[in-house]
């Protein structure tokens, strides 16, 4: 017997716990096991189930806002796909006349000011800059959805249209129902239906990747009270 062992028999007078050792075996199996499971439905069709209850789409029509939420910027100050595919089809939004402002929702600034590079590709489309309204203090979904209500509340605006990537839907509608009681929400994912395509290997699993930790935010924000 190991002498923390005997020791630990000493002190508690019962039986010693499981030595570390055990335990990290245990976690070991547990990751090994959990990994192969997660590879076999990236590459399963059961992965079109895993995928589709993230995504909330709405009916859409002119409201007072259209909300882009930021999607990340790349370290040499280039937007990431993500950020570029929300920006570019919220500028779509706008130029179909379903609202008149865009409210552009990141306060990320590690690298690069994303809300100013936003601005920067909706300019270049041609929106007017006195269309656009920055909301530079979110470092998260909880706090995009919590400003951008107070942006609205300011102006007495009552409806807003939100776009960003289909697998992120879900959490926004959840945290809204929280952090935007007094706004009517209008959900826009940027091409839904690319969600479940599999174009290639790389392709699929950033979709997997997207997805898995999509779901591991949602039991973190219910664990931290945002839902």
């Amino acid at each position: 017997m190991a002498p923390e062992q005997a020791a630990a028999m000493r002190l508690g007078g019962g039986t010693a716990p499981p030595p570390r050792s055990m335990w990290m075996g245990t976690l070991k199996r547990w990751l090994v096991g959990s990994s192969l499971v997660a590879a076999v439905l990236t590459f399963s069709p059961a992965f079109v189930y895993l995928a589709t209850p993230l995504v909330v789409t709405s009916p859409l029509k002119p409201a007072d806002a259209i909300v882009i939420l930021g999607g990340g910027v790349e370290k040499d100050g280039r937007p990431t796909r993500g950020t570029l595919d929300r920006t570019l089809y919220g500028v779509s939004l706008y130029k179909q006349g379903l609202a008149k402002s865009l409210i552009l929702s990141t306060g990320l600034a590690k690298y690069f000011n994303e809300a100013r590079l936003m601005s920067e590709i909706v300019l270049s489309e041609g929106v007017p800059e006195q269309a656009l309204i920055l909301e530079e203090r979110s470092r998260n979904t909880h706090e995009n959805l919590e400003y951008v209500e107070q942006i609205l509340a300011d102006r007495h605006w009552r409806t807003a249209i939100v776009v960003s990537s289909p697998y992120h839907m879900r959490r926004i509608a959840l945290v809204s129902l929280r952090c935007c009681s007094g706004t009517t929400l209008l959900y826009a994912p940027v091409h839904p239906e690319g969600l479940y395509q599999y174009q290639s290997l790389l392709h699929r699993l950033r979709q997997a990747r997207a997805v898995y930790r999509e779901y591991v935010g949602i039991g973190w924000y219910w664990m931290r009270g945002y839902l």
